[in-house]
């Protein structure tokens, strides 16, 4: 099979969807019986796979793909072209908008999140109308669509109806790198190198509306007093929309016990995850939540929300919150801290939970779709 997995939207720095595209395609490669093409920004060194004999990457300047409009004419103007080029036999998407016209390459597409639909509020406008126009049109046109969770799926289906093509969910996998560690010295590295204390509650992630941080931050002050030896460690890049967070940590006088780190080095996240008490991912809705799977890896005691894809992620394994219940999110916060046989419990837990999500068992069904979409496509011309 020639498989072109078009990466064009993934940034060096990588967050959910970039870890989902490089976890993917490290395991791609590695299939002899795939010659895989792979469509990335040139200044990605993430995905430069040229010594593989069966791997060819195609370099998009950066600088172009920063102007929206540029990256939408060459995914629809170029692509095409080079689909044609290179006898593509599947081009796979990574993250909504695809080749509307892909010649006899199949279009596969992977389906994160519906919230250009269902939150709005939380997009600036052009991503939210690019999105939108991406997902309807795959909906009607795409030969396959993967999604990242059953709850992403469900919320497509009562939208638009059952799609077009192949709909699958493949859910997310988790490093081999995210486990417990029992060394302390890398754990104080770790907090030395980005000026933590000893003890703390942490988020990772984009500083962005749908991951509700502001709830958080005012729950964290209402057990502020309670714990005055923890500090709430809001580790990631600044998103879109984030004013409200500082202004609210300024409101409530938090400025000393309120950690900002910026983005975590993927290297780094693990000591981080595994020297923090409790991780809090109280997200209004997620596709699907990797760092909430990453923090059961590590065996730390999680709190995240009862909405969307999480509770398919986290299982039993975590205390679950209404994401829009401040009293609620701070009454487990506290739970977390202060009830040491809840920890023992949620640690052996959430090692067994993490343990049914590997990227092997993603990109096996990854490969089983493109594999089902050429079969269709075999059967429709017999």
């Amino acid at each position: 099979m020639r498989i072109l997995i078009n990466a064009m939207g993934v940034t060096k720095r990588k967050a959910g969807v970039g870890v989902y595209a490089k976890s993917l395609i490290d395991l791609l490669v590695s299939n002899d019986k795939i010659h895989l093409f792979v469509l990335a920004q040139d200044d990605d060194s993430d995905f430069d796979y040229q010594s593989l004999p069966n791997v060819t990457v195609l370099w998009v300047p950066s600088n172009l793909l920063r102007t929206p409009l540029i990256r939408l004419i060459f995914e629809q103007v170029v692509l095409p072209l080079i689909l044609w080029k290179h006898h593509i036999d599947v081009v796979h998407s990574l993250h909504y908008s695809f080749p509307l016209i892909s010649g006899r390459a199949k279009n596969v597409v992977t389906i994160h999140d519906m919230t250009s639909f269902s939150m709005p509020e939380v997009h600036l406008t052009f991503k939210r109308l690019y999105y939108r126009a991406f997902i309807r049109a795959a909906a009607r046109l795409a030969d396959a669509l993967i999604f990242v969770s059953q709850s992403a799926r469900s919320d497509l289906i009562a939208r638009f109806g059952p799609p077009k093509g192949i709909s699958v969910v493949i859910h997310h996998g988790k490093s081999d790198s995210f486990s417990p560690c029992w060394d302390q010295e890398p754990l104080q590295q770790v907090r030395n190198k980005y000026g933590l204390p000893s003890r703390f509650i942490l988020y990772v992630g984009t500083i962005e509306p749908r991951k509700n941080l502001v709830r958080l931050v005012e729950a964290f002050s209402e057990i502020a007093a309670l714990h005055p030896d923890t500090a709430l460690v809001i580790a990631g890049s600044k998103g879109w929309m984030y004013d409200s967070l500082f202004e609210c940590v300024s409101r409530l006088q938090l400025e000393a016990r309120i950690f900002f780190p910026g983005f975590v080095a993927e290297e780094d996240k693990r000591f981080l995850i595994c020297a923090a008490d409790v991780f809090a991912y109280i997200s209004l809705y997620e596709g699907f939540g990797l760092p909430v799977l990453e923090a059961l890896a590590c065996g730390i005691p999680t709190l995240t929300s009862n909405t969307s894809s999480l509770p398919e992620v986290a299982g039993v394994a975590a205390l679950a919150v209404d994401p829009m219940d401040v009293e609620q999110i701070a009454f487990s916060l506290n739970r977390l801290l202060s009830d040491s046989v809840l920890r023992q419990e949620l640690n052996k837990a959430s090692l067994l939970q993490a343990a049914g999500f590997t990227w092997q068992k993603t990109a096996a069904c990854t490969i089983r779709v493109y594999r089902d979409t050429l079969d269709n496509a075999i059967a429709e011309l017999v």
